[in-house]
């Protein structure tokens, strides 16, 4: 990497740190994702269930992804509201650098945030009477830490073709809170959605898909993404701002 490059992606570091969407978003996935964690792992505690730290800190990242969607959104998106991607290009005249090192930035401060959200949320729910540590497998956490990490960077490629926060958000939400409730018990095609798909990498217990595995479920959302960023990134070399 050349120091050329590392400025790049240290300049868009510092963006994000001083975003204050940004610090807001991070903040509000920990803590709102931990007190998810607890009130699951409570209210399974009444039920007669018995599950682990574990379980009820992944249970609630189908909505905790949010936060790093909007993160990943954010990443983009607050560049184009305030014209302040004129001022980068102006920078950076090299466009799939700029998205390169806008890229690497988001993988870093998601990453950061994904360990906190995960780690976070396993103390808060292991804190709730009744829990163990069990299931709490370190593959099974790195991969709920990589799908939350990947899914972000699905917003990320969506809102730099729409170049609009709301746009890319209510784009996001719909494909993966919505779209595929309605799909299932419809379609077979329903697993292969992003989030259905990358669910796979950290489930505990009984699949939600069970003709695909961990490997396939990452490998499908990889997909996805390859083709949604080979897609922003042509648009982003070829239109004017």
């Amino acid at each position: 990497m050349t120091n050329d490059f590392r400025n790049i992606v240290a300049a868009e570091l510092v963006k994000l740190r001083t975003l204050p969407a940004t610090l807001i978003t991070t903040v509000t996935t920990v803590t709102g994702t931990a007190m998810l964690a607890i009130v699951f792992a409570a209210g399974r505690e009444r039920l007669g269930g018995s599950p682990s730290a574990a379980e009820a800190a992944l249970g609630v990242l189908e909505y905790g992804q949010v936060g790093f969607i909007l993160l990943g959104i954010l990443a983009v998106a607050t560049e184009y509201g305030g014209s302040q991607i004129r001022t980068s290009l102006a920078a950076v005249p090299g466009r799939t650098l700029l998205m390169a090192g806008k890229t690497i930035a988001y993988v870093v401060a998601a990453s950061l945030t994904a360990l906190l959200t995960i780690g976070v949320s396993l103390l808060a729910a292991r804190l709730t009477p009744g829990m163990s540590w069990a299931g709490g497998r370190l593959g099974v956490l790195a991969g709920a830490g990589a799908y939350l990490v990947l899914i972000g960077l699905l917003g990320y490629a969506v809102a730099a073709l729409v170049r609009d926060l709301i746009a890319a958000l209510v784009t996001m939400l719909a494909l993966v809170l919505v779209v595929p409730p309605l799909l299932t018990g419809h379609t077979t095609l329903a697993a292969y959605l992003p989030s259905r798909a990358g669910m796979r990498m950290y489930e505990i217990g009984p699949a939600l898909q069970k003709d695909l595995t961990p490997v396939q479920g990452a490998g499908i959302l990889t997909g996805w993404l390859v083709l949604a960023l080979a897609t922003a990134v042509i648009s982003f070399v070829k239109r004017d701002t």
